[in-house]
């Protein structure tokens, strides 16, 4: 595993999917920025979309801290008088707040709870979104309007 937060110039390279160029702007995004706090932020490096971040993520580590850690979120809809939706995601700290972004999803399992596990911050803060996409949809779960946070 490279840890594209400590990773030189030829580290980096070693990554397939990462070639010099690419390279050289993680460096200059990390030293502009500082450490990357989630491997999706790759995605504001020129040259990495998101097909080449789901190949590269089995590679690479942002760094697995004390604060980052495999939390896994449960969603029942009917805990909330909610009929069974088609899909759910997160938004959140993680993501900008961005309902449009699905790069969270929640899975649908066993007795029609959705959950997944995800490596999130400690003190990440989320809102549980069901289909939709936006915010003025009102199809969102957070405690009494709070924000969920990651323990």
């Amino acid at each position: 595993m490279i840890n594209i937060n400590t990773a030189n110039l030829k580290e980096l390279q070693n990554v397939k999917g990462i070639g010099q160029k690419t390279a050289e702007s993680i460096i200059e995004y990390r030293n502009n920025n500082g450490e990357f706090s989630y491997l999706r932020d790759l995605l504001e490096i020129n040259g990495i979309g998101a097909k080449t971040l789901e190949s590269i993520k089995p590679q690479i580590t942002a760094g697995e801290g004390d604060d980052i850690k495999n939390t896994t979120i449960e969603f029942n809809p009917e805990e909330y008088d909610l009929d069974q939706p088609e899909q759910v995601h997160l938004v959140g700290s993680m993501n900008n707040w961005d309902p449009a972004d699905k790069s969270y999803p929640l899975k649908k399992g066993e007795g029609e709870v959705w959950k997944n596990t995800f490596k999130l911050k400690e003190g990440a803060e989320y809102k549980i979104m069901y289909d939709s996409s936006s915010w003025e949809e009102d199809k969102h779960v957070g405690y009494y309007g709070s924000n969920l946070v990651v323990e």
